[in-house]
Formats: structure tokens, sequence, C-alpha cells
């Protein structure tokens, strides 16, 4: 049976089972680098964290952040299929942890790349262009620099930046949604 996706995702926002996810990393690589904040914001509602308690142990964040994103029905990402989910799982397996059982996907990048043409991708140029309530929030270089160092000083920068994002991305969902004509995990 196959259900129109714009039906499905209507079901999934209504039973407060479709969440937006970004997460804030020390760097690209999960061997090398870790997780910092899991953001997650359920539709409709406010976002919360999971964050570390020093850089590097990042196991407690990612059994939580796990946990919450299997009791979904859906989740919806920007570049999440490229890095947050791939991120997640390497570092699950660092700590000898199951990757996270999959579930129907939406990545706002792909679908917006195969579906409109403009000057730049990113979610910050997105968010402007439609001219959103929401913006993306700028870390400066030297905080992110910095962060490892004196986590306990940055952290709730980094939290904020996080949960700006899927507050951010909840507001692309809405303006684009009619575009998602397709869902895979």
């Amino acid at each position: 049976m196959k259900v129109d996706p714009q039906i499905f995702l209507d079901l999934c926002e209504n039973a407060k089972k479709l969440i937006f996810l970004d997460i804030e990393t020390t760097g690209l690589k999960g061997d090398y680098n870790s997780v910092l904040v899991a953001s997650i914001k359920p539709y409709g509602s406010k976002p919360f964290s999971f964050s570390i308690n020093r850089v590097g142990l990042d196991s407690i964040v990612l059994k939580d952040t796990k946990k919450v994103l299997e009791e979904a029905c859906i989740w919806v990402t920007y570049y999440g299929k490229g890095f947050d989910i791939p991120m997640l799982n390497t570092r699950l397996l660092k700590w000898g942890l199951e990757p996270i059982d999959k579930r129907p996907h939406v990545d706002l990048y792909f679908t917006l790349k195969a579906n409109i043409i403009t000057g730049r991708r990113s979610q910050a140029h997105l968010l402007d262009w439609l001219k959103t309530p929401q913006r993306k929030m700028a870390v400066s270089a030297d905080d992110w620099a910095t962060l490892p160092s004196n986590p306990q000083e940055y952290l709730p920068t980094m939290i904020r930046r996080c949960e700006s994002d899927v507050m951010g991305l909840e507001a692309l969902y809405r303006k684009t949604k009619h575009l998602i004509r397709d869902i895979k995990q």
C-alpha cells in the first residue's frame, strides 16, 4: 500500500511524531571528532537538546538522541542523510552501540535541490530568501576554535545555535512542504 506523502506528513504532524533534527560536532569525521549537541524539535513544539559534559565523551548524548529518533515516525533534516545520521551512527559504532533504526526521512537539502534553482543551497540562504521569521544563528570561528578548551563557557552558545537550526528547519519545512513528493528512509 502506498500512501500519498502529503497525507503521511499530515498524519505524522497531527500525531506529534514528526521531528526535526540537527547536531553540532567538533568536526566532520566521526573517527576524529565527536558530537557536542543534538537538538530535536517535535513538529509544533519547543526544541530540546542533549549536550556533552566533556568533549569526546558523547555516548550519553548519542543514546538519548537515538532513543528519541527511534520513537518518531519521520525525521526532517537539512543534509542529515549526508551528515547528521551518518555522524551519529559513526559515533554510536565507536561506543559499541547499535546504529539508529531507519525511519522515513525527509532531507530538505535534497528535496529542494531537486525542485528549485537558487544561487546558494544553504539553509541560512533559503531562510533569508523565503523571508521566514527564523534565521540561522551565526557562531564565530573563534568560538568554534575555543570551544574544545573551554566547553562550559561555549556550549550554551552551541545549544542555542543547534536549537535555532531546528526552528529554522521547521520554518523551511512549512514553506516548502508542498514540494515533498517522495519519502524514503
